[in-house]
């Protein structure tokens, strides 16, 4: 058989050369559909246009027009491990946050360097404020002269009503609690009370507030009522295992009634119970009574009462005596 002529002749090519080319650009235009596929596959989606400064984001599907801009949370309390390491100087921070309530939180409002004391231990703020000094008794006190307490300088005193055991946890009326608070009145003393709390949750911080509105209910009292829990005992305890948030619903629920019945509430906390057991910002609708026997205070919040001193001594009282300083808002 004769071989046709090539292409380029004019002459059709042979077949097999005409197969070969037809492979080729059908492979071809095979190769481009999928490189521009690839390359549309690779494109990045357009990213969401952010909304314009100062107008706040619509809510997709909510049914609402807009979302209000949220407000900026408070910094969180510290962590129980978090707030192990008590700061052993905060005069530099008292300074430069006094008088100040961020997100809510109580600040201290007094001077530290204006706190002194005289030569009988008895403490004075020398700044604008005006303060009480009183006294806390209980029936370990036993039997007190109150004309010869109220004739030694002592403006209020802070009596207790009862308390709750740390072990079966039954409420009891402290001993002393009637002498004690019909003397102090008598010798015209203004008079507050605390309960010893160790209450388990806010069920039995109510019970307790009731207890105590019931002993409290005949007397005149013009001074505030405590909700004085402190830790006793080791991990035998009955409230060893009790949270710093159960504690503060605890504190609602002992000082809520009290200020319904028209009192005063006010929470006692030490400087631990201060930095670890409790979330002060939560608790600031109410009076803070802070115990450290220093000459000066040492944390960084704020109190209406400072008792500053275990071994005080008062005329008309045997051994020693807490003594306070109150300040009037």
């Amino acid at each position: 058989m004769d071989n046709p002529t090539s292409k380029r002749s004019g002459r059709r090519a042979p077949l097999p050369e005409r197969k070969l080319r037809f492979l080729i650009a059908g492979g071809a235009v095979l190769l481009f559909i999928v490189i521009l596929i690839a390359s549309l596959a690779r494109s990045p989606e357009p990213a969401e246009e952010p909304a314009p400064a100062g107008e706040p984001a619509v809510a997709e599907g909510s049914g609402a027009e807009t979302l209000s801009e949220p407000e900026p949370s408070p910094a969180p309390e510290p962590t129980p491990d978090a707030a192990s390491q008590v700061p052993a100087d905060v005069s530099a921070q008292l300074t430069a946050r006094r008088l100040l309530r961020r997100d809510g939180f109580p600040m201290l409002s007094w001077e530290p360097d204006l706190f002194s004391a005289d030569s009988r231990g008895r403490m004075r703020y020398t700044g604008a404020a005006s303060t009480l000094s009183g006294i806390d008794v209980s029936e370990h006190q036993y039997d007190i002269d109150w004309r010869k307490v109220a004739a030694d300088g002592v403006d209020f005193a802070m009596i207790r009503v009862g308390y709750r055991g740390s072990t079966a946890g039954g409420i009891y009326t402290d001993d002393y609690f009637e002498k004690n608070i019909r003397g102090a009145l008598n010798a015209g003393l203004k008079v507050g009370v605390y309960f010893f709390s160790q209450a388990l949750d806010a069920g039995e911080a109510a019970e307790e507030a009731a207890f105590v509105l019931e002993q409290i209910r005949p007397y005149e009292i013009t001074m505030p009522v405590v909700f004085d829990w402190e830790i006793v005992g080791g991990s035998d305890a009955r409230t060893y295992t009790v949270d710093r948030r159960t504690l503060c619903e605890a504190v609602r629920a002992f000082c809520g009634p009290v200020r319904d019945a028209g009192y005063e509430p006010m929470l006692y906390f030490t400087r631990y119970l201060g930095y670890r057991k409790y979330i002060l910002r939560n608790l600031a609708d109410y009076g803070f009574w802070y115990a450290e026997y220093e000459d000066r205070p040492r944390i960084a919040f704020d109190f209406d009462m400072w008792q500053y001193s275990e071994t005080g001594t008062v005329d008309g009282i045997d051994g020693d005596v807490d003594l306070n300083l109150y300040f009037v808002r």
